[in-house]
């Protein structure tokens, strides 16, 4: 059984033959490693989300244009 490692170079050589070196630059140029940390900034923009959304709801609630379907259960 192949590494990984060893997948990953069989097919970087496929891709070159097959594709020709300009497309495959071209293909490769699409995938980047990024940078910072995901998971950090999408817990905190989600919290932020959260927060505006419940502030909005309160909000319309307490204008009375937020109501509920008459079939609906409400939990406070």
């Amino acid at each position: 059984m192949n590494t990984l490692h060893q997948i990953n170079q069989q097919a970087q050589r496929v891709l070159r033959a097959t594709l020709g070196p300009v497309d495959y630059v071209r293909y490769q140029q699409q995938f980047s490693l990024g940078s910072g940390d995901y998971t950090a900034e999408r817990q905190k923009r989600d919290q932020e989300d959260i927060a505006a959304i419940s502030r909005r709801v309160k909000r319309l609630k307490a204008e009375g244009c937020l109501t509920p379907p008459p079939s609906a259960t409400v939990i406070e």
